[in-house]
């Protein structure tokens, strides 16, 4: 006897549930029997998961008593995780046994994001995962923006903590860009827990990098442990040491931490908070790159010759890409002096490998030359206004020069009231309509 039992629902975010529904032909023995046993469950439509997954996550197991009732709330269960577009299901009874069939449609790839552990200090990752496994069986290291796997995966991970009575409550964040764009994560951490750094650790690094690593990293001693915080530091702090000694392709993993000091729990929760932790921070220093030739690319205001004297450069040498970035923003700065006010500079480095050379396209995009426009002194009473306004040497029409306020900050002090501390601020205006810019000076007792 087979029966096809339906029913249609509509989950989070359209997630359907479709069954037709179609009564027996044969008897009406199906309503005094036993319930029948579950003996199978196949899936179709998934490409990625098994048919065992599923059924572990469906809350069904082979072998038991199952109906109608148990399949529509195995389905509700699959569809309320957000990991389905489409669920549907059918079922064959045999005598006392019966088959279920399962037609899913998986979400979208670009509507899932990776989970993030940020302070599960306890575990690697790889031990995470192996823990959630059983608890989550349809997390794969992707969770939907959409449903409740997110929460079912914060109760496995909080239950992990508690079982092996580890501090700390468990919770997340959907995080996105900064400009309020799409999210791109789903970050875990572990809070009501103090999880502070002892030291650092960078495997992958020499004896001489490790050194001057560990040097940088001293500021960092004693600080809140957490991979966010700590993938900026290597960002910023780090991958400097690297790039101005010419490993311009050096790259630092996700870090770990190992645990040194937690103490036994006791009556005082607050002291079984404390954690302390050695960071570990993998890198793969990679090559030397020297530098093979320098091309510049869009300067037409000011000639090649005095900009390749801003540039730190030699031939042959180690390419120091920290030193690069300064003197560009020397070549930026000249440039806002003679009153390219838009100025854009930005390098380009083409790598030969197999030598381990690197070539730079220093690309340049002057924009237009911006004059000076009105001046503002606001303030100051109006002799004292009138005297420094008289001594701004910088006439409207003139090519702007952006050095010229600080200048004239330092050298006017003597007009200004005595007796009295003055706080100063400029602000710049530049109309892109008529390309001119306005200068307003403020002084504020203080």
């Amino acid at each position: 006897m087979r029966r096809v039992a339906g029913f249609s629902a509509l989950f989070m975010l359209l997630v359907s549930i479709c069954v037709a529904q179609k009564q027996s032909t044969k008897g009406s023995q199906a309503g005094t029997n036993s319930p029948e046993k579950l003996v199978a469950l196949t899936v179709t439509g998934t490409t990625r998961y098994t048919n065992k997954e599923i059924l572990a996550a469906s809350g069904l197991h082979i072998g038991q008593p199952a109906s109608d009732g148990d399949f529509k709330e195995a389905v509700q269960l699959l569809g309320d995780s957000g990991l389905f577009s489409q669920l549907s299901y059918s079922y064959t009874s045999t005598g006392s046994t019966v088959k279920l069939e399962l037609q899913v449609a998986d979400t979208d790839q670009h509507k899932l994001v990776p989970a993030h552990f940020e302070n599960f200090v306890w575990f690697t990752d790889q031990e995470l995962l192996d823990a959630l496994k059983t608890r989550v069986p349809l997390f794969k290291q992707l969770l939907p923006l959409t449903g409740n796997l997110p929460d079912r995966l914060s109760e496995a991970l909080q239950s992990i903590l508690t079982e092996r009575r580890f501090p700390g409550r468990v919770n997340y964040i959907r995080e996105g860009d900064q400009s309020g764009g799409a999210l791109h994560a789903i970050v875990y951490r572990v809070e009501e827990v103090s999880i502070r750094i002892r030291n650092v650790d960078f495997p992958g690094a020499s004896p001489e990098q490790t050194a001057l690593l560990a040097s940088t990293a001293k500021r960092i001693t004693g600080e809140v442990y957490g991979r966010t915080s700590l993938a900026a530091v290597a960002k910023f702090d780090f991958l400097p040491v690297y790039l101005q000694r010419g490993y311009l392709k050096a790259q630092f993993g996700p870090s770990d931490a190992r645990v040194v000091s937690s103490p036994a729990p006791s009556a005082d929760s607050q002291e079984a908070s404390e954690i302390e932790v050695d960071a570990i921070v993998p890198v793969t220093p990679g090559k030397v790159y020297s530098t093979s030739s320098v091309d510049w690319k869009g300067n037409s205001a000011l000639p090649t010759s005095q900009l390749a004297s801003l540039i730190h450069l030699p031939l042959g040498e180690p390419a120091d890409a920290v030193r690069l970035q300064r003197d560009l923003e020397s070549v930026v700065r000249l440039y806002r002096s003679r009153g390219y006010m838009t100025i854009k500079a930005s390098s380009e480095a083409k790598f030969d490998d197999d030598k381990a050379r690197v070539h730079y396209d220093l690309n340049l995009v002057e924009g237009d030359l911006y004059r000076m426009g009105e001046l503002e002194i606001l303030g100051l009473d109006t002799q004292s206004a009138a005297r420094l306004r008289a001594a701004w040497a910088l006439h409207e029409g003139q090519p702007y020069n952006a050095d010229y306020p600080r200048k004239f900050h330092n050298e006017t002090g003597s007009l200004l009231p005595r007796g009295i501390g003055w706080e100063v601020s400029t602000h710049e205006t530049l109309n892109a309509k008529d390309k001119t810019v306005d200068v307003e000076i403020r002084f504020k007792q203080q």
